[in-house]
């Protein structure tokens, strides 16, 4: 029984202190993925029907980036801050573009925009769910380049 492999002390502590800096080193880097430096602030509410608002923000990610106009359609019996703090929920807007002149247009529930200036993302069909029923509204885009 002497030549049985036993753990010494100072081994079993040194993988104890490992494993607990590992986890350190984890439950900081998941702490850090939860931060957004996106900030947004809304610009203009616009009623598309009476269920539904279209929204629009001005979003920065810090000083050397430009600002980018963010558009999202939100249940219209819910609140400004309501629709603030569903940001932080991954609310997924349907046009993100550069253009900070656009003013949509609402005519038989659709949304006619024009913009003049890059769209980094868009989807002419948005829908969202009002009390687990879905919506969608058209979106009619006219673009031109800067």
């Amino acid at each position: 029984m002497q030549n049985v492999p036993v753990f010494k002390k100072r081994t079993l502590v040194l993988m104890l202190m490992l494993m607990l800096m590992l986890m350190t080193i984890v439950f900081a880097g998941w702490r850090l993925s939860q931060l957004s430096p996106l900030e947004q602030s809304i610009i203009r509410k616009v009623n598309v029907s009476s269920r539904i608002n279209l929204y629009i923000t001005e979003a920065s990610a810090g000083a050397t980036t430009a600002f980018s106009y963010r558009f999202y359609l939100y249940d219209a019996s819910r609140s400004d801050e309501s629709f603030k703090e569903s940001l932080n929920d991954d609310l997924k807007p349907f046009l993100i573009t550069s253009d900070d002149d656009v003013f949509p247009r609402v005519r038989d529930k659709a949304i006619y925009l024009t913009i003049n200036g890059e769209i980094f993302a868009f989807h002419n069909l948005p829908g969202i769910r009002i009390n687990e029923e879905p919506y969608s509204v058209p979106v009619f885009l006219t673009a031109s380049p800067l």
